[in-house]
């Protein structure tokens, strides 16, 4: 995924994928809120902020990764857009644990390195 050999149409920096993050997750954040809105006053979803959310969601996902774990906030964008659970129950987790178990990370709370020594 990373490998510099392999053709990339679309090379991307640490920097482009850091604002095509914040900007699905303050996509996120609007349509989290505009949930809470609409079932407090018993209206619909307000289309504009549900749109810009699949929007920055395809973005994200399309956006090339420059780490693995960019992959991970891939899938979890992915089963936000189209709701993956409802459809195979657990797939996002699996695909997660199975990822980064390819990579020696077991927990999602592990350190990935070593303490340094002092």
């Amino acid at each position: 995924m990373t490998d510099t050999t392999l053709a990339n149409p679309a090379p991307t920096s640490d920097s482009a994928w850091g604002e095509v993050l914040a900007e699905y997750r303050d996509a996120c954040t609007a349509l989290h809120a505009e949930v809470g809105r609409a079932q407090h006053s018993g209206r619909d979803i307000d289309p504009t902020i549900a749109d810009a959310h699949a929007w920055a969601a395809r973005a994200l996902i399309e956006t090339p990764a420059t780490h693995i774990v960019h992959i991970g906030q891939k899938i979890r964008a992915a089963d936000n857009l189209v709701n993956l659970a409802a459809l195979y129950p657990r797939l996002p987790d699996i695909l997660l644990r199975d990822l980064f178990g390819l990579i020696g990370i077991e927990a999602g709370d592990q350190r990935l390195l070593p303490y340094p020594v002092q």
